[in-house]
């Protein structure tokens, strides 16, 4: 998971979950991820959750990219059925 949609799904948390899970991250993860949440610490929840979407979109996009190259077609000559299993995220 990258960093910005860490700082995202820690904004839709309490400040105390927030906290905590911070606490476990290591000091210099934490301070990347802190700096990200200063940025974005006024962003409605709406548009984090746009945003969200959109990281996920890419991580998805970006797994497709991996599995047609691993095997060699694009992914859409597979049956939709094994699609669906090697671009789901692990």
């Amino acid at each position: 998971m990258s960093a910005s949609a860490f700082a995202y799904v820690l904004m839709l948390r309490s400040a105390a979950a927030r906290n905590e899970l911070l606490g476990l991250l290591p000091q210099d993860r934490r301070a990347g991820i802190e700096e990200i949440l200063g940025k974005i610490k006024d962003m409605p929840a709406e548009r984090i959750g746009g945003e969200l979407k959109v990281l996920r979109e890419d991580a998805l996009k970006q797994q497709r990219k991996v599995v047609e190259s691993r095997i060699g077609i694009p992914i859409n000559h597979i049956s939709p059925r094994l699609a669906a299993w090697l671009a789901r995220p692990f």
